[in-house]
């Protein structure tokens, strides 16, 4: 594209995904692979907007240069592009516990707090703020009901995050943060979503899950069975041969040494 009025008149019209990614990199923008096509689209129009205020201020600079004799009352002031702030905030002020598989045995928790419990965190009513784990596996929870309960004391407000340890692979967990007041009471505050642990230990099912690419569609079918058929009798066993051991007189067993291959 030569300026920025055939790109905008370019963008106007209908385009793929992949036509916007490649109209971006030739223009020396950075694309990444998890971009929508909304995101890249955006990046375009920051462009265009950057190149425009670009435009107009090198139009005021030279209008500036060839027309001396006006005043500095009479020009215009000079519109600075808008720098984005790309950083993240160290909060959203928002109630917030979010509970995430790490593998079999560890969960992870990260949570965020309005600023009225920030500040509640502060009174004397509080001893300690925990973080409170339950295992809910299969059942409906109603606060009093998991299968156990475990608990960790926690600062909220310095502690952004947290890794458990939990005891069961392939359960269901729901975390919680609370505290207790100076009666020793627990009480609620926020609690997290439902989260699965994966199993540690290969699929039981008997279904195979495949994907259609072409018709993108998933494709679920009885199993053809195990890769490695079952085995129901090892060579060389002495099952059943109960009769080659013979007892002495004494009571004890003399064994008659059968030939074969160990395995």
């Amino acid at each position: 594209m030569s300026n920025w009025l055939e790109l905008e008149e370019w963008l106007k019209q209908e385009r793929t995904i992949q036509e916007l990614k490649a109209m971006a990199k030739q223009l020396g923008l950075t694309v990444r692979k998890q971009m929508t096509k909304s995101d890249v689209r955006k990046m375009l129009e920051r462009f265009i907007e950057r190149a425009k205020l670009a435009t107009s201020e090198k139009t005021a600079n030279v209008s500036s240069a060839t027309s001396p004799s006006k005043s500095s009352s009479d020009s215009k002031p000079v519109v600075q592009p808008v720098k984005e702030d790309l950083t993240i905030p160290e909060t959203y002020n928002k109630d917030k516990l979010v509970a995430m598989p790490v593998n079999p045995h560890w969960l992870h928790f990260y949570w965020d707090f309005s600023q009225e419990n920030k500040e509640f965190f502060k009174s004397r009513e509080i001893v300690k703020v925990v973080l409170r784990v339950y295992d809910v596996t299969y059942i409906e929870f109603d606060g009093t009901n998991a299968h156990r309960t475990f608990e960790v004391t926690i600062d909220p407000i310095n502690l952004k995050n947290y890794y458990l340890n939990v005891p069961m692979p392939g359960a269901h967990y729901l975390g919680e943060i609370g505290y207790y007041d100076v009666n020793g009471t627990y009480k609620p505050l926020i609690r997290s979503n439902l989260c699965k642990i994966p199993v540690n230990s290969p699929s039981q099912s008997t279904r195979e899950r495949w994907m259609d690419l072409r018709k993108r569609r998933r494709i679920v079918m009885p199993s053809g069975g195990m890769l490695t058929p079952i085995i129901e009798r090892v060579a060389g066993s002495v099952q059943g041969l109960e009769h080659l051991f013979r007892i002495s007189g004494a009571g004890s067993i003399s064994v008659i040494r059968l030939s074969g291959k160990g395995m």
